[in-house]
């Protein structure tokens, strides 16, 4: 198969092995958008598109490292112009980690490694696993993935700490610059801040606030929980269906007064 330019990309083969049978494709241009950004320089960013999900930052380091110095790799779900999300915690980190194919973005140190990955050979293919640096695959990759996710319980604590230093002192500030003060005549002014910052002290306000605490406890009383209270609940009940008979016999006897026989 000839590989051609497709799209504005130039199509890079890609093996896993050296003495692999099978080759994947994938897609590089240069990296040029309107937008700068510091950690994807446009003259020195290579912009890979189709990577693999086997595929590590640290191979395509080793892929593409005989066409210049790399000084970082970016791979992401989609492509951006901004930099990718960073995890400050290795232990707490907020973003999941990709999975299926992805993009790449290659900075190299100079202008030059860009060039050179520009005109790259489209028929001889790049070797992601070496001797010298191995990608993990298969049942090592997941025992390797489960082994970095038992925590160390030093560092854990020393995270912790440190986190929970950060809050404090961010409470201390907080507290200091809501602080109390006192006025010339010795009036202290207390204000409260934040999303509920309370509710004005008037009459009509008092009321309506009563009103719903009578309301709340009409509802918790409790209904015919006494003898005499069920007794009389029933004599009520009793009386009304006797009232509802007797106007209902009386509308029975209104109505056979006022029908008129018509035989024809």
């Amino acid at each position: 198969m000839s590989v051609q330019d497709i799209g504005g990309c130039k199509v890079v083969p890609l093996k896993f092995k050296p003495d692999s049978s099978a080759q994947h494709y994938v897609y590089i241009k240069e990296h040029k958008v309107r937008e700068k950004c510091l950690e994807k320089p446009s003259d020195r960013t290579l912009f890979i598109i189709g990577v693999p999900p086997y595929c590590t930052a640290e191979a395509l380091k080793n892929a593409f490292c005989k066409c210049g110095v790399i000084v970082n790799v970016h791979l992401q779900t989609k492509p951006s112009s901004s930099a990718p999300p960073a995890d400050f915690s290795e232990l707490f980190p907020r973003h999941t980690l990709i999975k299926g194919f992805r993009v790449a973005y290659v900075v190299f140190e100079k202008c030059s490694g860009l060039e050179s990955a520009l005109r790259l050979d489209s028929l001889e293919p790049l070797i992601l696993s070496t001797q010298s640096h191995p990608l993990v695959t298969g049942l090592r990759k997941w025992a390797a993935e489960y082994n970095s996710r038992v925590v160390d319980a030093s560092a854990l604590q020393t995270e912790v700490d440190s986190y929970m230093a950060t809050f404090d002192q961010a409470e201390a500030e907080r507290l200091e610059s809501e602080k109390q003060t006192e006025d010339e005549d010795g009036w202290v002014t207390v204000t409260k801040r934040g999303r509920n910052p309370g509710f004005a002290r008037k009459e009509s306000v008092a009321n309506r606030i009563m009103d719903k605490e009578q309301k709340k406890r009409s509802k918790k009383q409790l209904l015919n929980f006494y003898r005499f209270q069920i007794k009389e609940s029933k004599m009520n009940h009793l009386m009304g269906l006797r009232q509802k008979f007797e106007e209902d016999k009386k509308k029975i006897a209104l109505l056979k007064q006022t029908r008129k026989f018509k035989p024809f």
